[in-house]
């Protein structure tokens, strides 16, 4: 399966990669490969089956010829000693802070309307530095996403461990940076950008099967990633204790009916009060979000740079791209 399509989505994930210092495995290509229709004037049903034979017979091919570098089973495009060397060393400072992490995302297991939490960014790749915070994705029960929000800073707080609106660095704080009600899993921004980092999700909190849900509702994700949610990303997370369920079910009883109504509207009302009074809602180049079914807070973004970067990384491969990326709608 000699195909020169494949070929240039292989240089075109690892040179996609290599913008965050980060070589691939075999395996990893595999699973981040860049559909191939988006490097090269293709239609789905024109790729076909892409095998894991098929990718390793087209990296041998690029390590030969000098294309594609290889040490350990990492691959990367750039001279690798250093790259391979910080890709460890970012591993073994994941490895310690992963338990931090887990330790204290047992605790948001007994929050009320709780249905998911993953991990996202540099915590979800193992591509992690000593000031790296927690990144996090949360899904609520419809109706109650204000509420859930409102709970869920209140217990970070509680841990001392909520990163604060204006620190610049915050190492092993959490940054839950992204709402979704959980009848509303459709992510309606998207780009090649939004595609990897949902790729990488890592569920923490798993109720109700919903990290399948959430990869059945966004079937986008096959047009920039063609092997889409397969492998690895449907990992089964924590499993919450018998007294964090009771908990959480309780006080979502207690909040029902008229009460739970109420309070989410104050806490609503109160939130979106203070997202459109922060300045940094109205940023360029990033995105701020409040709507009944979602928030989102990316007012910096690093979309915009990566996208261009990978862009121009392209160009110097001599890939002839049908069009170039494009942000996923940042605020210009």
């Amino acid at each position: 399966m000699a195909m020169d399509y494949l070929r240039d989505s292989i240089l075109a994930t690892l040179a996609y990669y290599d913008i965050f210092d980060f070589p691939l495995t075999l395996l990893e290509l595999h699973k981040y490969l860049i559909n191939p229709g988006r490097v090269a004037k293709l239609t789905m049903e024109g790729v076909g089956e892409i095998k894991l034979a098929d990718i390793q017979s087209e990296l041998e091919y690029l390590a030969e010829s000098g294309r594609v570098q290889t040490k350990n089973g990492f691959y990367f495009l750039l001279s690798g000693r250093a790259l391979f060397g910080t890709r460890i060393i970012r591993e073994k400072i994941f490895a310690q802070k992963r338990s931090m992490l887990v330790n204290l995302c047992r605790y948001f297991a007994f929050v009320p309307y709780i249905r998911g939490i993953w991990v996202s960014g540099s915590m979800a790749t193992a591509n992690t530095t000593a000031d790296s915070d927690f990144d996090l994705m949360v899904v609520a029960r419809a109706g109650r996403l204000y509420t859930a929000r409102m709970l869920l800073s209140l217990t970070a707080s509680v841990l001392r461990s909520r990163r604060k609106r204006y620190e610049e660095s915050a190492p092993d704080k959490f940054c839950f940076n992204h709402y979704l009600a959980d009848n509303a899993l459709e992510i309606r921004h998207r780009s090649l950008y939004t595609a990897q980092a949902y790729i990488n999700l890592k569920p923490l909190i798993n109720r109700e099967n919903l990290s399948d849900k959430f990869f059945s509702a966004n079937s986008w994700l096959y047009k920039f990633v063609i092997h889409g949610a397969a492998g690895d990303i449907l990992t089964r997370g924590l499993k919450p204790s018998h007294l964090a369920e009771l908990i959480a079910k309780t006080g979502e009883r207690v909040l029902g009916g008229f009460l739970g109504d109420m309070l989410e509207h104050v806490f609503k009302k109160y939130q979106q009060k203070r997202i459109k009074e922060n300045p940094m809602t109205y940023e360029t180049g990033g995105r701020v979000v409040f709507s009944d079914n979602e928030l989102e807070f990316h007012p910096r973004s690093f979309e915009a740079v990566v996208i261009q970067r990978y862009n121009h990384r392209l160009e110097m491969l001599g890939i002839l791209a049908p069009a170039r990326e494009a942000d996923s709608g940042l605020l210009t």
